[in-house]
């Protein structure tokens, strides 16, 4: 360890308890976004794949294709969405419209997993920075008033800085928070508009599966 980060770990620990809490958030925060990253990387590509593959079979009017492929790669997400309207082939448009949108939301519900806490994170770090500076300043002015109002400024000074010290922590990870949170809100909603787009499509297939039968 640097000389640079002993200092920094040392400036950082006379924030207090408060500093001890933002430090946990902070390690939670970077694990759910990286966590996520990896995900929606993956899911993106994987979703995609499958949907352009049973989409294929199923204009080839082959059913039982596509419902292989997405046994096959069960470990993708949306391969459950496929098989269970290919299962139900046979149901009324309104039915089969409905269950692909109830099979819809537990992907969506999928795709934003942990983005409510991370956006928690980013809500409630900065507050609790401010609280950790107000607790500090209150015992800052307290010690003045113990000593009748005559305090070395130095020692006020240093009160002072080391109670602002949870300001700055609950900022920088409060802001770190929202643009990643921002970010992958975005990746989000472009995997939704490719599924979106994927289940229409695959409406479409099955109108003119039924028509040619």
């Amino acid at each position: 360890m640097t000389g640079s980060e002993t200092n920094i770990l040392m400036i950082a620990a006379k924030g207090g308890f408060l500093m001890l809490v933002l430090l946990v958030i902070s390690i939670a925060a970077i694990a759910i976004i990286i966590e996520r990253l990896i995900s929606l990387k993956k899911l993106s590509g994987s979703n995609r794949l499958l949907m352009e593959e049973a989409l294929a079979a199923l204009s080839e009017s082959r059913p039982e294709l596509a419902i292989q492929l997405c046994e096959d790669k069960a470990n993708v997400p949306i391969s459950g969405l496929l098989i269970e309207t290919i299962d139900n082939l046979d149901a009324p448009l309104h039915e089969l419209e409905t269950i692909m949108e109830i099979e819809a939301g537990k992907q969506g519900s999928r795709i934003q997993k942990n983005l409510g806490t991370l956006s928690s994170f980013a809500a409630v770090a900065p507050l609790i920075g401010f609280l950790g500076t107000v607790t500090g300043m209150v015992k800052v002015f307290m010690k003045i008033g113990e000593t009748g109002g005559g305090v070395d400024i130095g020692i006020l000074a240093n009160g002072i800085w080391e109670a602002l010290l949870t300001t700055i922590g609950g900022l920088i990870v409060g802001i770190v928070c929202i643009l990643f949170y921002n970010y992958l809100i975005g990746k989000t909603e472009q995997i939704a508009a490719d599924l979106e787009e994927g289940l229409g499509k695959l409406m479409i297939n099955i109108r003119r599966l039924r028509h040619e039968d």
